[in-house]
């Protein structure tokens, strides 16, 4: 496995980090933007932290409700919704990042329920909430691979910059790195001894 690099001196950090294993906090102190970073190298290390979170669990793990808190009000995620919701949101960023690539438009928040995302991804769970785990990941792993090939022709500039690392990045690594904060430690309570499931 390939250790990204990290030449971030600020407050201290410096030297290698492995982000299959550092902690998330750790992480998200470091600049995954400066221009040191191999942006696609960060994007396969975080890919391969979300694939050993879920690796092992069953159909039926994936469907107990109580993965996160519905920021909408509805009942609490389940995996198989929060992992869904993740290949969702690549298989939006498919169509805009190639329309922006095209035409050098960008979506803006107001394009997804006037900006109320929590609305937006609500009425989004289906889906994703009756779909087995195995249809989930074949969704997920050909939308993270279709989305790779639109984006990485983009320039490093490109990526970088605002509208690259608003609408690129939120759907690949920005993602996952805000969402094992939430599927990392239910996974693990998934996996203990006599968990319900």
């Amino acid at each position: 496995m390939t250790t990204t690099p990290d030449t971030d001196t600020s407050e201290g950090r410096a030297g290698p980090v492995d982000l299959r294993t550092a902690p998330l906090a750790s992480i998200r102190s470091r600049d995954l933007r400066g221009p040191e970073r191999d942006l696609w190298a960060d994007e396969e290390a975080l890919w391969d932290r979300m694939q050993a979170t879920w690796s092992t669990l069953d159909d039926e793990a994936w469907h107990v409700p109580g993965t996160a808190p519905s920021d909408a009000g509805g009942p609490a995620w389940s995996l198989a919704e929060h992992v869904g919701h993740i290949a969702d949101w690549q298989e939006l960023a498919i169509e805009y990042t190639r329309r922006a690539i095209e035409t050098g438009v960008w979506p803006s928040d107001s394009d997804y329920d006037d900006g109320n995302f929590d609305t937006f991804n609500e009425r989004r769970r289906e889906p994703w909430a009756s779909m087995l785990r195995d249809g989930i990941l074949a969704r997920l792993e050909a939308a993270r691979s279709r989305l790779i090939d639109v984006a990485q022709p983009l320039s490093p500039e490109t990526m970088r910059s605002d509208d690259g690392w608003d609408w690129v990045y939120p759907a690949l690594h920005g993602h996952y790195l805000d969402h094992l904060e939430v599927i990392e430690p239910w996974t693990a309570e998934l996996r203990r001894p006599g968990a319900a499931h």
